[in-house]
């Protein structure tokens, strides 16, 4: 009789030869567990430009983002350029110094924004990818993380 564990085995091992997971799936599966804050706020995506058909209608141009979580707002602005990397440029509301990473499963990207709430990250590619705000002083806001969107 064959047992439990050798079919699952079994099972495993056509579907690796078969139906292979992508590797920038897995990469992208590694990633998120590797940055999973449970501490941090999570920001929800409430405004995106490239939802709207005006912008379809207009053509390209920068697209807009504006997440909410707790008590921050983070507003994005992306512009891919012609050599196909991608910029962030974002204000944080309230406007305070803080610790700013794009996470991506190509790599982190990290930048601080400036007393006013303003940063800008550069050299980004194509893909998922998810900010993530710490405050520099105590009792600015608590850190809050965005969920994941596609650039």
């Amino acid at each position: 009789m064959i047992g439990e564990e050798e079919v699952l085995s079994s099972l495993r091992e056509f579907a690796s030869r078969h139906d292979p997971v992508p590797p920038a799936v897995l990469a992208a599966a590694r990633a998120s567990l590797a940055w999973r804050n449970p501490d941090a706020a999570l920001a929800e995506l409430i405004r995106d430009s490239a939802a709207s058909r005006l912008i379809a209608v207009r053509g390209g141009g920068p697209r807009l983002l504006t997440f909410l979580g707790g008590s921050l707002t983070i507003d994005v602005q992306v512009t891919t350029g012609s050599s196909g990397t991608v910029e962030v440029v974002g204000e944080l509301a309230p406007a305070l110094p803080a610790r700013v990473v794009v996470e991506s499963p190509g790599g982190t990207y990290e930048t601080a924004a400036d007393p006013q709430g303003r940063f800008k990250i550069t050299g980004l590619t194509s893909g998922p990818v998810r900010l993530r705000c710490e405050p520099q002083d105590e009792g600015g806001f608590a850190p809050v993380r965005t969920e994941w969107v596609q650039l």
